[in-house]
């Protein structure tokens, strides 16, 4: 009989201790849901931010897209240079000048008598100057002025010109891919602080779920303590798991502060104000293309490689335009010259002019082997070039790769996380249920706490992962952003 009463005793215990868990339980889902309702409200004072917006951001005051704009006006300049190559030069230029001079110590004549002759009945006079035996010093002022002209036009200079013209040509259509790139570039930085803010958001709100997780078990364990159903170490234990899931929403906060100013500095505005993101972006479609099909995409696509492979047509024409030299030149000239001497010493008429014409050919035999060593440092300069090339595309091949790894990785482990998710909320639940009726530990609960928590952050991470991969992978398969466009 006494068995009896004690046994439904201890069913009434647990019967109070069940409805005060039950209360409690209510209590903290109530307090919990009206801390959700008000947060949304706490937070529309910071303005949500679009990834399209922040590129657009990001494009109009990026320096190193200016700089690649810069130096493709650089190379606009040389291709108007090396069309200039082919015109005629034309000079002119005026001379002006006024001078005085002094004869020093210069002996004195005078006219003398004039000696008649008669040669076959004529008279001839012939004038004679006699010293006078003294000198003294003269001076002449004179004014002069010419002015001239020339035009000359260059016919043929062993081609030169062309060479030079060709590798201006290709250097603008490199620096215009350059420039291509250098904007996808800005775009691939701006979509991985992008998402990594996200990400960080994200584990914040994960971090906070597993802090009122905590809280709420905390509550259930002190009720527990207070019916005799827990030790005093299973409550201080879930105590400290509050504690560090605390902590693991400060430093969640650390983050999202970190990720704005990573993507304000990605949006060249280190100093702006604080602003939020969406999160709806990670709702992505995490299909991935057969990386064999990515290869020859690449390789027609992508603006670096473009470049290097304009770089190599530029070196080309450089070695041209430097083998022009072996060979002859041969120019056309005309000129135009007109002078006004006032000179007493000038010899001629005081004002003439004259007008010439013609063509010259000239060949430089030897120059000391300077154009053979420029010629020799040219062609080494197009091998470098080739190179170069070479190893892009060595490189790109082996970054689509890793990037084409890096999405079915991430793929994978979202799919993993959304199972481990399921699995570890039942697991939590079952380590409660086994904690009431005294099957179970604390600790129990605790990693079962944890591993939700980590499930929910591995899936963020994924995702994340998967979008900053495909960014990326758009990027080195010369294919404009598919996400910076939404």
């Amino acid at each position: 009989m006494s068995g009896g009463r004690m046994a439904m005793a201890v069913r009434g215990t647990r019967g109070l201790a069940v409805a005060l868990v039950v209360m409690s339980a209510l209590g903290s889902i109530a307090a919990a849901a009206a801390q959700d309702a008000a947060a949304p409200a706490a937070g529309q004072d910071l303005p949500v931010m679009s990834l399209a917006q922040c590129v657009k951001l990001a494009l109009e005051d990026s320096p190193s897209l200016e700089i690649a704009r810069q130096q493709r006006g650089m190379a606009a300049q040389d291709v108007r240079g090396a069309w200039g190559g082919f015109l005629p030069s034309v000079s002119m230029s005026y001379n002006w000048q006024k001078s005085e001079r002094t004869d020093f110590d210069v002996a004195q004549t005078e006219f003398g008598t004039y000696p008649m002759t008669t040669v076959g009945g004529d008279v001839l006079l012939f004038p004679t100057q006699v010293p006078t035996g003294t000198v003294m010093d003269e001076s002449n002022k004179s004014k002069a002025k010419s002015l001239s002209a020339r035009v000359q036009l260059n016919v043929f200079d062993g081609f030169a010109k062309y060479g030079t013209l060709s590798s201006a040509r290709r250097g603008l259509e490199a620096a215009d891919a350059t420039t291509g790139y250098a904007h996808e570039r800005v775009v691939e930085s701006v979509v991985a602080a992008y998402f990594n803010l996200v990400r960080f958001q994200e584990l914040a709100k994960v971090a906070v779920d597993s802090r009122d997780r905590a809280a709420k078990e905390l509550e259930r364990m002190e009720t527990y303590f207070r019916l005799g159903s827990a030790a005093k170490s299973d409550v201080l234990q879930q105590r400290v798991q509050l504690e560090n899931t605390k902590l693991a929403v400060v430093v969640a906060d650390n983050n999202i502060q970190q990720g704005i100013a990573n993507l304000a500095y990605a949006m060249n505005r280190p100093l702006a104000a604080s602003f939020a993101v969406d999160g709806g972006v990670l709702a992505a479609d995490f299909a991935v293309e057969d990386v064999s099909t990515l290869y020859d995409e690449a390789l027609r696509n992508r603006l670096d490689l473009q470049s290097s492979e304009r770089n190599v047509e530029a070196r080309r024409g450089d070695a041209k335009a430097v083998a022009g030299a072996l060979f002859p030149r041969l120019d056309l000239f005309g000129s135009y010259n007109r002078d006004n001497n006032e000179s007493p010493y000038k010899f001629g008429a005081q004002i003439s002019s004259s007008t010439s014409y013609g063509a010259s050919v000239s060949w430089n035999v030897f120059d000391r082997l300077q154009t053979i060593t420029g010629l020799s440092k040219a062609k080494a300069g197009v091998r470098i070039a080739e190179y170069q090339l070479q190893q892009t595309r060595l490189n790109a091949q082996v970054e689509i790769r890793q990037l084409h790894n890096a999405l079915v990785e991430a793929r994978e482990r979202a799919s993993v996380s959304r199972e481990t998710i399921i699995q570890a909320e039942e697991g939590l639940r079952l380590a409660q249920e086994r904690f009431r009726v005294g099957a179970g530990t604390a600790l129990d609960v605790i990693v079962a706490q944890v591993n939700l928590a980590t499930a929910r952050s591995q899936e963020v991470q994924a995702k994340c992962d998967f979008l900053i991969a495909r960014s990326s992978l758009d990027r080195a398969l010369g294919r404009p952003s598919a996400l910076a466009a939404t």
